[in-house]
């Protein structure tokens, strides 16, 4: 089974990209066209149902449209968990078709729990859910991003799926504002994302492929450079997922010092920059996400 470091390095280095398209749908930044086509369906379906619908159409063109020029999509499980289970069924939909165009999928969930919960979760990812007539497909997609805060036995459930050729990015030192609340504590005279680094380096150490990378990666946000560039001296092996760029502020020089091996050794996410840039420069919404897709592609392009 292809290790999914190596499926992800293959697609960085085919593209010369390190850019990961992140998928949150929402409905207000709808286009109009697509709200149009699929209000009138509500009342004969459901709501649900005509929103789901309209998410998958949404996303897959998005997809279609950086397919060459992504390395990676994240789409984030909430967006579409919330309208039911037409939502779960047009984030299937969107997984696979990114995976027909060669794009590994990072389902972006922030999972962690143990035992036969922690199974559960990750077979609702990966598949291989119990069936009447044989295991589940389950949503389909390469990796997922996990939370540690519950410990290393709440990681292994989802990390036993590596051997299968499934990947995991565990949080350490994140994009967000309030990040350093907790990340940043001192614990034993190291801050506690560093911590996680070091676990995250112990679990991953089994799962290495040919290309030299860890399935087992970490999120570590462009907002914080400092905590970004030490997270990866503690995982030099390891895929970084990189939020924070673009509407969060981020900008290249965040990244300066992260590079690591033949395929960067991360991706770097960008969400509303690209599926919504048609609301910023108008036109087809495709077209605007393939624009801004390879824009960034450029500004990007010297980790390469």
């Amino acid at each position: 089974m292809e290790h999914f470091s190596d499926r992800l390095a293959s697609a960085i280095r085919s593209r010369r990209s390190v850019v990961c398209v992140g998928l949150d749908p929402v409905l207000e930044r709808m286009p109009p066209e697509l709200v149009e086509k699929y209000r009138p369906q509500a009342p004969e379906a459901d709501e649900e149902a005509a929103v789901a619908a309209c998410f998958e159409e949404f996303c897959v063109g998005v997809i279609e449209a950086v397919a060459d020029v992504a390395a990676c999509v994240k789409p984030q499980a909430a967006f579409f968990e919330q309208y039911g289970a037409a939502g779960w069924r047009a984030l299937a939909a969107v997984v696979r078709r990114a995976r027909e165009h060669g794009l590994p999928v990072i389902l972006d969930v922030k999972r962690g729990d143990i035992a036969s919960t922690g199974a559960a979760y990750a077979r609702a990812a990966f598949g291989g859910a119990p069936g009447f007539s044989g295991p589940l497909a389950g949503i389909g997609a390469d990796a997922v991003t996990a939370s540690p805060y519950l410990g290393a036995d709440s990681l292994e459930p989802l990390i036993d799926h590596c051997a299968a050729g499934h990947g995991v990015f565990v949080l350490t030192r994140t994009s967000n504002p309030g990040a350093a609340l907790l990340q940043e504590a001192e614990v034993a005279g190291r801050p506690l994302f560093l911590r996680v680094a070091d676990l995250v380096r112990e679990l991953g150490a089994a799962h290495v492929g040919e290309a030299g990378y860890s399935d087992v990666g970490v999120v570590a946000g462009a907002t914080a450079p400092a905590q970004l560039r030490a997270v990866r001296e503690a995982l030099p092996d390891a895929f970084l997922l990189v939020p924070g760029y673009g509407a969060q502020g981020a900008g290249p020089d965040a990244l300066a010092g992260v590079a690591a091996g033949e395929a960067a050794g991360f991706v770097v996410n960008a969400s509303r920059s690209v599926i919504f840039a048609w609301q910023e420069v108008g036109g087809d919404f495709r077209r605007a996400a393939a624009v801004a897709a390879e824009s960034m592609r450029n500004d990007l392009g010297g980790f390469l």
